[in-house]
């Protein structure tokens, strides 16, 4: 189970609150406006109802982010939750733990967060002030070792763009190959990558080369490849890692919030409107997929027993048994727009989004 992350966003609906740029709050109280950044998440027994975003599994132990820096962590299958110690109140949206120690947080303000303890305490790594900075000096001297490359150029220009927004840039998705080596990626493409665990981050917009800068919602590591989904139908492949993308074969216009691979290896992505797609042959080709929804599915999960789950920010469950041929609709109790889904004790579904959490039976 370690380094699983079915950490989805509930685009249509929370696009907004996703990509607010980042400003200083206003104190009344006190008078004075203050910094996301600087200020740690306040203790709040209301946390589980608060909005949430994602949710991940680390050895038996549930791990949900959400907004104002709230991280929770559940050692019984979701019954119960205790909050972590935070020392930001960003808004945080995808976790990945490469084992039940090690882990990382992503989210607004190009945050992205540490814990070594199983997600108990966190530390900041990076923040979209530093991201930006980075990407700036990055491309700056790649140019200079390369002037007249013209996608360096262009990749300068919108660090320095994003340089003067601040950090106005949240990472959607987090993934790591090792303890050491890591990505994110989030709003116009914005991507970092690291070598030494998060203590330093570079951009890694080069492989990314999408001049469009749409959204990535998603990123997968299949058998063989690896694939980011995103804005405006997006779905790339990289065939190695550190090696470019490239731009599928994938005829739709529509956003893919979501990819998931089926247990003989096939690939599903699904997003806006209900619509979804299936992949055969390691995403080269793309047929689709009728969904029992018309809401955008945002979500999407392997189960242990090789079932695939999608969940749709209706706060619908769509079951599938065969692969991703198709999907059928799970009867549940009245739900909140979902974000985020994760498998619980067998038969049960543990579900995060904007009323907080809940366990789902899907049995």
């Amino acid at each position: 189970m370690f380094g699983r992350i079915p950490i989805r966003l509930g685009v249509l609906l929370v696009t907004a609150l996703m990509l607010l740029p980042h400003s200083p709050a206003w104190s009344a109280s006190r008078g004075e406006t203050f910094d996301a950044l600087d200020l740690p998440a306040v203790a709040s027994d209301r946390a589980t109802r608060a909005k949430l975003f994602g949710i991940t599994r680390t050895g038996d132990r549930l791990i949900a982010v959400g907004q104002r820096g709230f991280i929770l962590y559940s050692d019984d299958w979701g019954d119960s939750w205790q909050q972590a110690s935070v020392p930001v109140r960003s808004t945080l949206l995808a976790a990945f733990f490469t084992n039940p120690k090690e882990g990382w947080v992503s989210g607004h303000d190009g945050v992205v967060l540490h814990s070594s303890d199983g997600g108990e305490n966190w530390t900041k790594q990076l923040d979209g002030y530093q991201a930006a900075d980075s990407g700036v000096e990055y491309y700056q001297s790649m140019l200079a070792a390369d002037p007249g490359n013209e996608s360096y150029q262009t990749m300068l220009d919108e660090m320095l763009f994003a340089q003067g927004q601040g950090a106005d840039r949240p990472f959607f998705c987090i993934w790591f190959d090792s303890e050491q080596s890591g990505l994110v990626f989030g709003a116009y493409s914005m991507s970092m990558r690291t070598n030494d665990g998060g203590a330093s981050w570079k951009p890694a917009l080069e492989n990314l080369a999408d001049f469009r800068f749409r959204h990535v919602y998603d990123y997968h590591i299949g058998p063989d490849k690896r694939y980011v989904v995103g804005e405006m139908g997006m779905v790339w492949i990289q065939d190695a890692p550190n090696t470019p993308f490239r731009e599928a074969n994938f005829n739709y216009d529509g956003s893919i919030y979501t990819i998931v691979n089926s247990g003989s290896g096939d690939l599903i992505i699904a997003g806006l409107r209900g619509n979804g797609f299936r992949s055969i042959d390691q995403g080269d080709t793309w047929t689709a997929v009728e969904l029992p929804t018309s809401v955008s599915v945002v979500s999407s999960l392997l189960l242990a027993d090789g079932r695939i789950v999608l969940a749709s920010q209706a706060g619908e469950i769509l079951l599938s048994n065969d692969d991703g041929q198709s999907f059928e609709k799970i009867p549940t109790d009245s739900l909140f727009p979902i974000t985020g889904i994760e498998e619980g004790r067998p038969g049960e579904l543990v579900v995060v989004g904007l009323g907080g959490v809940r366990i789902v039976k899907i049995n």
